[in-house]
C-alpha cells in the first residue's frame, strides 16, 4: 500500500509564514493579446466577467478576451466564487499548524502526495467515491499548475459533494426513512436535507430553520427533526446538545454531571426552551396549573378530526373493521404529528427524579448570554442565541466536525461532547480558534469552509499511520489520518467501477408524493379533497419514500431506477435510510441511525465474502463483466492491465505489478482481467483512504 508518513522530504518554510499581506493576493488574468491584470472575480453571465481591481473599482469585459485557463476560471469561479480569500485562509492554517508542529520538534507536514494518490483521496472525500478512469486521467494528463485547485472546486461544485455530505448528516442528526414517531415516513425530511445541502443552504440557517420549524411534514419537512424524537422529548434535547453545541449533558437527566459543572437544573432549564412545543395531538401537563390539557391539530377548527372521521365513515370506511380503521388513524394521526407553539402546555421534570420531580423551570441557557427575546418563541430566542455570531461554540463545533471529515480526525474529541475549555484539550488550540472564526467569517457556507481545508498543504500530504499516532498526546495534525472508506464510500466506489459516474445524476424516489398527501390546510381545504388525499395515502401505504409525484396531483408513480441483477444504480444517499441490516451498507459499518455518530469502521467476515463473492463484486469481475467491456477499446496487454490498476486503484502499477498482470492476461485473456480487477479489489489499498 502507497500509504506511509513521511517528515523529512518536504520541510515547511515557516518563516514565510510569519508575515501576511495586508491585503489578499488577487489572481493575474491574462488577455489574448497578451496583458495582465491584477483582480480578484466578482460574477460571470457566461459571456461577461465582472473583475475588482486593487484599488476597489469594479470592471466589466468580454469572457472572450481572456486566454483559455483563464476563461476555464471564470467558469469554476462562477460556481464557487473567487479563491483569493480561500488562498489566504488555507496559508493562514498551515502556517498555525506548522509554527505548533516546530514547536514540537516536526520540521514538516507530510511529504506532498503524488497526483494520482491526492485525486483518489479527494473525490473520496469531497464526493464520496472513487473517479472513473477517465476522471483519473483527465487528471493525471493535466499540466496546470492549479490542476487542484481546479479539480477541489470542480467537485464541490457537483452534485456528488451533496450526496457525501448528507450521509455524514445523517449519521450525525440519525436520518431515518421510517421507523420512528409513529408510523410517519420521513421521507420529505430527508429530501429536505438533500435540497438544503445540493443548494448550499448555509448550516446555521439549516439549523435555525429546524429548531424554529412549525407545521406537519407536508407543510414543512424541516419539522422531521423535533419529530424524530417525537413522545421521548428529554431524549431529544440530550441529541440537540450533543449535535448542535457538541455537549453532551443526557447523564444530567437523572443526576449532576460527573465531569463537568453541569446540574439536572442545567439539563431542565435549557430543555424548557422546547417545553412550549406541541409535536403532536393528545394530552400534555398543562401550563400554570397540575393538571394536564388535551390539545388537537394546530390551526384546524376545534371538531376538524372528528368531522373528518364522520365524513370517512359515511365515504365508505368501515370503523368496525378494525384493518380499514387502523389505516385511517394512522393517516389523521400523521396530519396530527404538528408541531407548534403553544403556551397552554408547559415541560415538567419527570415525577422519578428526586427533589426536582414535577417542577416547572424557566428556561436557561448552558453557557454565555441568556436567550432572550421579548417578541419571539422559546425556540425561536434559543435558534437565535445558538446561531448568534457571539455564540463561538456553535461555529467550533461544526467546524470541529468538517475538520474531522477531511483528516480522519477531529482537532478536538469526542466531537459530541468536547470541554468547554476546549483550548487546553487540543494540540492545536489557535488552529481550531481560527477555524471557528472562518467558519463564522464564511457565513456557515460549508462548502466554502471546506474549500479551505482541502486547499491546505496539510490535507495534501501523505497520511499518517494510525499506529504513528501516540493515544495519550494530542495529534498536530502534519497530515491526515490513514482511514478505511466509511460504507457509503464503499458502496459508492463499487457502483463506480459497476456504472460509472452516472449514478451522480440518478436520484430515484424523492418523498414528494408523500408531502403531497400531509399537506393539507385544515381551514381551506374541503373534507372532499383530504378524503382524496387518504384514499392516496391508502393505495401506496408504506410506500412513500419510493414514489413521485407532480406538484399539486395525486398522480403516483414509481422511478426508474435502473438495475442489474437485482442491484439498484443508486447512489448510498438516495436508497432507504439506513440500508437493510443485510445490505452491503449494514455489513460495511453504515449507523443504525439509532445514536449520533454511530457507525463503525470495525473489519467483519462478512465484509470480505461481501467483497470476494457478492452480487456487486459479480457485476464487476463476473462474465458480463464492466470492466473488461470498458478495457476493449485498448490494444495492447500492457495498455490492459494499467486500464485496471487506473480503473481499480486511481494509479500507475509499478514495474513488478506491470509484469504480473501481463503474465495473468498472457496465460487468462478476458478472464484474466477479471481475476486481476477481482484481486484488487479484495486489497487493503482499495478500502482505504490514504
Amino acid at each position: 500500500m502507497n500509504s506511509t508518513h513521511r517528515f523529512v522530504a518536504f520541510v515547511l518554510p515557516v518563516a514565510a509564514f510569519l508575515l501576511f499581506p495586508s491585503h489578499l493576493d488577487a489572481r493575474t488574468w491574462t488577455s489574448t493579446d497578451g496583458k495582465k491584470l491584477d483582480a480578484i472575480f466578482e460574477s460571470f453571465d457566461g459571456e461577461t466577467i465582472q473583475m475588482k481591481l486593487k484599488n476597489g473599482r469594479s470592471v466589466k469585459f468580454p469572457v472572450s478576451r481572456l486566454v483559455k485557463e483563464d476563461k476555464e476560471a471564470a467558469e469554476r469561479f462562477s460556481l464557487v466564487g473567487d479563491d483569493a480569500m480561500t488562498v489566504f485562509s488555507a496559508k493562514k492554517i498551515d502556517y498555525l499548524l506548522a509554527t505548533n508542529l516546530a514547536k514540537n520538534g516536526i520540521r514538516s507536514f507530510n511529504e506532498r502526495l503524488p497526483d494520482d494518490l491526492f485525486v483518489r483521496r479527494v473525490y473520496l472525500d469531497i464526493i464520496g467515491r472513487i473517479p472513473t478512469r477517465e476522471e483519473f486521467l483527465k487528471f493525471a494528463e493535466s499540466a496546470r499548475k492549479d490542476k487542484r485547485a481546479m479539480l477541489v472546486d470542480e467537485l464541490l461544485a457537483s452534485s456528488g459533494r451533496s450526496s457525501h455530505l448528507f450521509n455524514y448528516f445523517a449519521d450525525m442528526y440519525r436520518l431515518k426513512g421510517s421507523g420512528v414517531a409513529r408510523e410517519l415516513d420521513y421521507a420529505p425530511y430527508l429530501e429536505w436535507w438533500r435540497d438544503s445541502l445540493e443548494e448550499n443552504v448555509s448550516y446555521n440557517e439549516m439549523v435555525r430553520e429546524m429548531v424554529t420549524a412549525t407545521g406537519n411534514i407536508g407543510h414543512n419537512p424541516a419539522i422531521g427533526f423535533l419529530e424524530r424524537d417525537e413522545g421521548m422529548e428529554f431524549d431529544a434535547f440530550s441529541n440537540f446538545g450533543q449535535v448542535m453545541m457538541g455537549i453532551d449533558v443526557s447523564c444530567a437527566q437523572c443526576h449532576d454531571h460527573p465531569f463537568e459543572d453541569w446540574t439536572m437544573n442545567d439539563f431542565y432549564q435549557m430543555a424548557a426552551f422546547f417545553g412550549q412545543t406541541q409535536r403532536s395531538t393528545g394530552r400534555y401537563a398543562a401550563a400554570g396549573s397540575e393538571k394536564s390539557v388535551s390539545v388537537g391539530i394546530p390551526n384546524a377548527p376545534k371538531d376538524w378530526a372528528s368531522n373528518f372521521k364522520k365524513y370517512a365513515a359515511k365515504n365508505g370506511v368501515d370503523m368496525k373493521d378494525r384493518r380499514q380503521s387502523r389505516t385511517f388513524n394512522y393517516y389523521l394521526g400523521a396530519l396530527g404529528l404538528n408541531v407548534a407553539d403553544n403556551e397552554a402546555i408547559e415541560i415538567r421534570i419527570p415525577k422519578t427524579i428526586d427533589d426536582l420531580g414535577g417542577q416547572v423551570v424557566t428556561p436557561a441557557t448552558l453557557y454565555g448570554e441568556d436567550a432572550a427575546g421579548s417578541s419571539m418563541t422559546r425556540r425561536e430566542a434559543l435558534a437565535e442565541w445558538l446561531t448568534n455570531s457571539t455564540n463561538e461554540r456553535f461555529a467550533v463545533n461544526i467546524a470541529n466536525r468538517m475538520w474531522e471529515r477531511a483528516f480522519g480526525k477531529a482537532l478536538v474529541e469526542p466531537v459530541i461532547d468536547f470541554p468547554m475549555d476546549w483550548e487546553k484539550q487540543t494540540g492545536q488550540p489557535e488552529v481550531l480558534k481560527f477555524l471557528g472564526q472562518e467558519m463564522a467569517r464564511v457565513n456557515f457556507d460549508l462548502r466554502e469552509f471546506m474549500r479551505i481545508l482541502y486547499y491546505t498543504q496539510a490535507y495534501q500530504g501523505y497520511s499518517t499511520y494510525d499506529r504513528a499516532i501516540d493515544e495519550g498526546d494530542h495529534y498536530l495534525f502534519q497530515g491526515p489520518v490513514l482511514r478505511r472508506m466509511r460504507a457509503e464510500q464503499a458502496w459508492d466506489s463499487l457502483l463506480t467501477l459497476a456504472y460509472g459516474s452516472e449514478i451522480d445524476s440518478i436520484y430515484g424516489g424523492d418523498g414528494s408524493f408523500l408531502r403531497e398527501l400531509m399537506n393539507v390546510n385544515f381551514e381551506e381545504d374541503s373534507m372532499e379533497e383530504v378524503f382524496e388525499k387518504f384514499k392516496a395515502y391508502k393505495s401506496v401505504r408504506n410506500v412513500g419514500s419510493k414514489i413521485l409525484v407532480d406538484t399539486g396531483s395525486l398522480d403516483a408513480k414509481d422511478p426508474e431506477i435502473p438495475q442489474v441483477a437485482g442491484i439498484p444504480m443508486l447512489r448510498s444517499s438516495r436508497i432507504a435510510q439506513p440500508a437493510s441490516a443485510s445490505s452491503l451498507l449494514s455489513s460495511f459499518g453504515q449507523s443504525d441511525r439509532m445514536v449520533t455518530d454511530n457507525h463503525t469502521y470495525d473489519g467483519t467476515v462478512p465484509q470480505v465474502l461481501a467483497l470476494m463473492n457478492g452480487p456487486v463484486t459479480d457485476r464487476l469481475t463476473g462474465g458480463e463483466s464492466k470492466i473488461v467491456e470498458d478495457l476493449e477499446e485498448f490494444d495492447g496487454p500492457d495498455d490492459k492491465v494499467r486500464g485496471v490498476f487506473f480503473t481499480m486503484l486511481s494509479r500507475y502499477p509499478t514495474e513488478t505489478e506491470l509484469k504480473k498482470g501481463l503474465a495473468i492476461l498472457e496465460d487468462y485473456g478476458d478472464d484474466g482481467i477479471r481475476d486481476l480487477a477481482w484481486v484488487l479489489l479484495n486489497t487493503p489499498e482499495f478500502l482505504f483512504v490514504q
